[in-house]
């Protein structure tokens, strides 16, 4: 057996260790070749032959994590590249050999969960104070180890949200108006309480939930003009409005005139549902 140690922060590609089968034939038939057997080391590392030393070079082929799993029992055979046929019912020309790679732990910086980034609601009638939501990190070498929270305020200039240190809750700093701004993209900073260079940013979008607080208003100003001659039933004028806040099934109007044009016989109002 073989016994090699690799950083978890290893980059794909590096070394792990070289293995060499040795054979007492001689010439040609001596020259082999190595493969990875098993099914988990062949898709963790690799292995090619040194044509010069006849050695097997094992290399990283993906990134290792050493909270997932510390070692790994990688098998690696060695095949004989030329087997002379007279000799093919002597058995096979292969060896196999058991590479023990152990994987050494390196401080990683705090895992937000989800680590994609978080969407958050919050009404845009809340009050200051009300919770948003809340934002999750880890620190993936030691469990339950503190971290703490801060706010990118270059994505909150204004400060409209807050957050708790110690716990990631995040809650509103001002009155929000969603006619405004219907969403908030602010940059989460999580760092380890006992390691302030491993720190790890997470995008937090807030979405502003509209509530019905804008009245509607004229599309644009109306001035009509209407011969003396005109018939009673013509139309005049069709007026239109606009309304601030999100339709939640389509805007609905209701049209009438005001009391005091209300009274004038002369024109009247119709209201096209």
């Amino acid at each position: 057996m073989y016994q090699y140690t690799v950083s978890e922060g290893a980059a794909v590609g590096t070394l792990v260790g070289r293995v060499i089968a040795t054979d007492t034939d001689m010439g040609e038939n001596t020259d082999m070749g190595y493969l990875i057997s098993d099914q988990e080391g062949g898709e963790l590392f690799k292995v090619t032959t040194d044509v010069d030393t006849q050695e097997a070079v094992i290399c990283i082929k993906k990134p290792l994590d050493f909270e997932s799993k510390r070692s790994h029992n990688v098998v690696v055979e060695a095949v004989n590249k030329h087997v002379d046929p007279r000799f093919a019912d002597l058995g096979s020309f292969h060896d196999q050999t058991i590479v023990r790679v152990s994987v050494s732990d390196v401080d990683e910086p705090p895992v937000f969960l989800p680590a994609d980034g978080a969407t958050l609601e919050v009404q845009e009638d809340a009050k200051v104070g009300a919770l948003v939501g809340v934002v999750t990190a880890k620190d993936p070498d030691v469990e339950n180890a503190p971290v703490r929270f801060s706010i990118d305020r270059s994505t909150d200039q204004e400060s409209i949200f807050h957050i708790d240190h110690v716990s990631g809750a995040i809650t509103l700093g001002k009155i929000l108006d969603r006619e405004a701004a219907g969403w908030h993209n602010i940059s989460v900073t999580a760092v380890e309480a006992d390691n302030q260079a491993m720190v790890s940013h997470s995008e937090v979008s807030i979405r502003i939930l509209d509530v019905n607080d804008n009245p509607p208003e004229l599309a644009t100003p109306y001035e009509a003009f209407i011969c003396e001659d005109a018939k009673p039933g013509q139309l005049i004028h069709t007026i239109s409005v606009v309304d601030l806040d999100e339709p939640q099934s389509g805007h609905h109007f209701h049209f009438n005139l005001v009391p005091d044009a209300s009274s004038n016989r002369h024109f009247t109002l119709w209201d096209v549902k």
